[in-house]
């Protein structure tokens, strides 16, 4: 079941956005469960109570608690990186402040079916991908991570090390291997030696990026072009 949330304070846009998800839904294999919250401090209480979400439809401007802040203590103080955030706002001038949330889009009202239907697809398909394991294995030990809790690769000649959410392995392989294996995931080369997962990514300059769990990693220059086009690319398609 893909779980969505939708999060405003006008409730004829709550309305609006869930009756054109429960449309697409009649022509989707998968069941789709949406729950509706009119205000920022509902939707954090909910989750810190132990509720999961693959995607929040979150608006950003509320009376009290507004979207931004809601977003960073969902990223930070709940240290959820996987949920997908899809700002909603009747204002244009946010992007940089939402950088730092990690969101998937920045859509503004009036929101059409389109662009609703497009984000809630791209948001299924990420949960599938993220959803595959990652096997290996390490002094006759096999293992098995999912995909969108591993961070990033780090490889140092003869050892492949995964970085995750709940701790660091290791295992003997090359890097040029790697890469193929994970084609088609969501990680980005930064480094000769590092495969970062874009989910993780809080900050991005030239030269370095900084990730979720505070680490910095340089960008070498090799790949610094290659890193740039890739965010350029990724930030036009969210602007579609």
């Amino acid at each position: 079941m893909f779980r969505v949330a939708i999060c405003d304070d006008n409730q004829a846009v709550c309305f609006n956005i869930e009756k054109i998800i429960l449309d697409y839904q009649k022509n989707c294999s998968e069941k789709i469960d949406i729950l509706v919250f009119l205000s920022g401090e509902e939707l954090y209480r909910f989750i810190k109570e132990g509720q999961a979400f693959d995607l929040i439809f979150l608006d950003i401007e509320f009376e009290k608690l507004n979207g931004i802040e809601v977003g960073r203590m969902i990223r930070e103080e709940l240290d959820d990186n996987i949920v997908q955030i899809v700002y909603i706002s009747a204002k244009q001038d946010y992007a940089i402040e939402l950088f730092e949330n990690r969101p998937l889009n920045f859509l503004v009202k009036p929101i059409c079916y389109e662009k609703i239907i497009k984000n809630l697809s791209f948001a299924m398909k990420l949960q599938k991908n993220n959803n595959l394991f990652f096997e290996f294995s390490y002094n006759y030990t096999s293992y098995k991570i999912l995909y969108k809790e591993i961070i990033y690769f780090a490889s140092d000649d003869k050892k492949i090390h995964v970085i995750t959410t709940n701790g660091e392995y290791e295992y003997y392989g090359k890097l040029s291997e790697l890469e193929t294996q994970i084609e088609g995931k969501d990680f980005i080369k930064i480094h000769k030696s590092h495969l970062v997962n874009y989910q993780y990514i809080v900050e991005a300059s030239y030269e370095k990026i900084k990730l979720s769990n505070g680490q910095t990693l340089n960008i070498s220059q090799a790949y610094r072009k290659e890193v740039r086009n890739n965010f350029r690319m990724r930030r036009k398609e969210n602007q579609k």
